[in-house]
């Protein structure tokens, strides 16, 4: 399912609604960001590509601060669907489910790294000024708590605060997505024999050995 058929799924959860112009503007943004980096997002553009005034964009977004914080809040809305997908495919085999959402969040995170990216750089957005993107990205990890305290219900975890092992989870999931990223960023560099180079492929051709491992490290010897 792609980005703009899972809208539906998240209008409840958002203001945002398909076929507005502060939609459009959201989706042209991300555009933008896919092929040049945040400094060069320029809102003339998005006027123009949307077909409006220059003034336009302004109506909806103070800034392009407030922009690249609709975007992420966009984002989480998104990647949240996605996990809780992943979370129920599996609802009786925890050992799957938890596999399949570390799978969701790094093939997210590839296909969209124009917002992941604003996820975690406090230099583009403060959440601590976003309400609404604070709270988006809260019910994002709260999946990934819910599935940390199913794990412990079943008393598969080793003896440990659960937001400490949903930080060590959120931690391998977001590494591997950061290192596939940067390949995606940055393709054909580096193209020598290399321990690194074999990691990277590896990730690259498959990140499921990676997910295995992490849930190994918090599974109860």
């Amino acid at each position: 399912m792609n980005n703009k058929n899972k809208m539906s799924e998240v209008a409840s959860n958002t203001s945002y609604h398909h076929g507005d112009l502060r939609q459009t503007l959201i989706e042209a943004a991300c555009k933008q960001l896919q092929v040049a980096n945040a400094d060069a997002l320029s809102m003339r553009a998005l006027a123009r590509d949307a077909g409006v005034s220059q003034a336009a964009p302004f109506r909806h977004f103070e800034s392009k601060t407030a922009l690249f914080a609709a975007i992420a809040t966009y984002g989480f809305a998104l990647l949240a669907v996605d996990l809780q997908k992943a979370a129920d495919k599996f609802s009786d085999d925890f050992e799957k489910s938890f596999i399949e959402v570390g799978m969701a969040y790094i093939h997210w995170a590839q296909l969209n790294p124009e917002k992941y990216q604003l996820f975690f750089d406090s230099s583009l957005v403060d959440f601590s000024h976003y309400k609404e993107l604070h709270d988006a990205g809260e019910h994002a990890f709260s999946i990934l708590i819910d599935l940390i305290e199913r794990g412990v219900e079943q008393d598969l975890f080793v003896d440990r605060p659960v937001l400490e092992m949903a930080g060590a989870m959120w931690a391998g999931f977001h590494g591997t997505s950061s290192l596939l990223i940067s390949k995606l960023k940055k393709p054909g560099v580096n193209t020598s024999d290399g321990s690194a180079v074999t990691v990277m492929s590896n990730l690259a051709n498959n990140p499921k050995p990676n997910m295995e491992m992490l849930l190994a490290g918090l599974k109860k010897p």
